[in-house]
């Protein structure tokens, strides 16, 4: 299938839309149970360009779960603000942007629950999930994981499961993956957030 590749100008005015592009690190895999032990957010505007990244460690007042993943032992997290803490500045750069990472459903329900613990609800209206975006786009590759697509467009990635690094590559791989979605007419698989 030959597709034509629009100029960021073009998709942009296609999808006009903001983007947070999101990251998180957690204890395990349960949003009832388990936290977050680290988030980052990379604004993303509608032509692609980055425009902010923040990112912290937190302090979850727990076990931290599977260090061999995420390298982030009681030690390291020691200090850290708690999610309370952080959560005003998260709401802020969350607030009027299509929220964006490579498996939505999972980092969506970890800040929510995280939100929900501290009894508020996060401004977020939509979420994109660049997993069934790829999926769509009927790419050629042996897998959709965030380092298979990183690679397979030639963007580095130095140390995977680190929110700051995850959210700066797939930040880098999303306007390459909105060029191609509006070069073959897919519809972006926007999400109504509930929460």
């Amino acid at each position: 299938m030959t597709t034509t590749v629009l100029p960021d100008r073009e998709f942009a005015a296609l999808f006009p839309h903001r983007y947070a592009v999101v990251d998180v690190e957690t204890s395990g895999l349960s949003p009832r149970v388990d936290r977050v032990l680290s988030v980052a957010v990379v604004h993303v505007a509608a032509d692609g360009t980055v425009e902010r990244s923040w990112s912290t460690l937190l302090d979850p007042g727990c076990d931290p779960g599977p260090v061999h993943i995420h390298g982030l032992t009681r030690e390291r997290l020691a200090g850290s603000p708690t999610f309370g803490q952080i959560v005003d500045s998260l709401t802020s750069l969350l607030a009027g942007r299509v929220f964006v990472a490579h498996n939505a459903v999972f980092d969506w329900q970890m800040i929510a629950a995280e939100a929900g613990r501290a009894d508020l609800r996060l401004p977020v209206d939509r979420r994109l999930c660049t997993r069934i975006l790829a999926r769509q786009l009927g790419l050629q590759l042996p897998n959709l994981k965030l380092a298979t697509l990183a690679a397979h467009w030639g963007i580095p990635q130095r140390r995977a499961h680190e929110a700051g690094e995850d959210a700066a590559v797939l930040a880098a791989l999303l306007p390459k993956l909105l060029r191609l979605a509006a070069s073959q007419a897919i519809d972006l698989p926007l999400v109504t957030c509930n929460g």
